[in-house]
C-alpha cells in the first residue's frame, strides 16, 4: 500500500485526507499501517482524492497490454507532458496528452513528411490523449503545437472512474465521492454534455457540423479497425459510426472528416479481449 507515498507526494497530511474523505485522522492512520480493509468504494475515493491510479495505490505493477483495460488507467506525474493544440481548416482544438503521445506525434509528423517527399499516399494522423482517441485527417490540419505544461496549463480531464461512472449514470449504481464529483461535473456542463463525453464520438466534418454518434460494439470496430498509427485510408471511404442493428445504420465519408474523437474509456471497455 502507497497510500502515505501518495499522500505526501500532494503535500497533504492525515487529517487533511481525512477531511476530503470524510473519515477521522484515525481511520487514515489505520488505512497506511494496513490494520482496516479498503472495500471497493473507498479505493476508487482515495485514487480520485490523491490522483491516482489503483496500481499506485496498491502497489500493483501492470503490462503495458494491461493499462489499456485498467479503469483506472490514468499517465502518473512523470508521463504527463501539456496540450496538444491542432489548428484545422474548421477550428482549433486542445488536448491534454502525455509524454508517449507527444513522442508518437512527432514521430508520425516525421513519417508524413517522407512519404510526401516519395509522393506516397500519407495515413491519417493517430493519438491518445489523456480522454480521448484522436483520428485526424491531415489535408484539414493548419498547425499542430506540442506545448509542455511548465509552459501552459494543460486542458482538463478527469480521472478515468469519472468517464466510467457518467458513462453508467444511468444505472444509478455510484455513490459516495465519486457521485459528488459526478454532479458536480454534471452541474458545470449540464447532462447531456457530460453524457456525450463519456460514452459518444464526435465527428467533425470539413464543413464544421460535428455529429455525435453512441459508441457500441458494432462502432467501436470500426475505429478498432482504424487504431494503428500507420492505417491508410483509401479515396472515398465509408466508415460505420452508428449502428441500430437492423434498423438503421450510420456510414461517414472518411475523405470529408476532419476530426473524430472517440471516448478512450469506453473504447477500451468495449475492445478489451475477453477472459478465457
Amino acid at each position: 500500500m502507497n497510500m502515505k507515498e501518495l499522500r505526501v507526494r500532494l503535500g497533504m497530511t492525515q487529517k487533511d485526507l481525512a477531511e476530503q474523505m470524510a473519515t477521522t485522522q484515525q481511520t487514515v492512520a489505520r488505512w497506511e499501517t494496513g490494520k482496516t480493509q479498503l472495500n471497493v468504494e473507498q479505493i476508487k475515493d482515495l485514487c480520485l482524492t490523491l490522483k491516482c491510479t489503483v496500481e499506485e495505490l496498491l502497489g500493483w505493477k501492470i503490462d503495458v497490454e494491461e493499462w489499456r483495460t485498467s479503469p483506472f488507467a490514468i499517465a502518473d506525474a512523470e508521463t504527463r507532458y501539456g496540450t496538444l493544440r491542432i489548428k484545422t481548416t474548421v477550428g482549433s482544438r486542445q488536448y491534454p496528452i502525455d509524454e508517449k503521445a507527444r513522442e508518437s506525434i512527432l514521430r508520425q509528423l516525421k513519417e508524413l513528411h517522407n512519404l510526401r517527399r516519395n509522393n506516397t499516399s500519407r495515413p491519417w494522423l493517430y493519438c491518445w490523449s489523456l480522454n480521448k482517441i484522436l483520428l485526424i485527417n491531415p489535408q484539414y490540419v493548419r498547425t499542430i503545437e506540442l506545448i509542455g505544461d511548465d509552459v501552459e496549463k494543460m486542458p482538463e480531464y478527469y480521472h478515468p472512474e469519472i468517464y466510467r461512472a457518467l458513462d453508467d449514470w444511468d444505472k444509478g449504481e455510484v455513490s459516495g465521492k465519486l457521485k459528488k464529483e459526478c454532479d458536480a461535473i454534471i452541474a458545470e456542463m449540464g447532462d447531456q454534455e457530460a453524457v456525450r463525453m463519456a460514452s459518444y464520438v464526435r465527428v467533425t466534418y470539413d464543413d464544421g457540423e460535428d455529429e455525435w454518434n453512441f459508441l457500441d460494439e458494432e462502432t467501436a470496430t470500426t475505429f478498432f479497425g482504424l487504431e494503428a498509427a500507420t492505417f491508410d485510408v483509401p479515396q472515398c471511404s465509408f466508415a460505420e459510426v452508428e449502428e441500430e442493428g437492423y434498423y438503421r445504420a450510420r456510414y461517414a465519408n472518411l475523405d470529408r472528416v476532419a476530426v473524430m474523437e472517440v471516448p478512450s474509456d469506453r473504447y477500451h471497455r468495449l475492445t478489451a479481449p475477453e477472459e478465457a
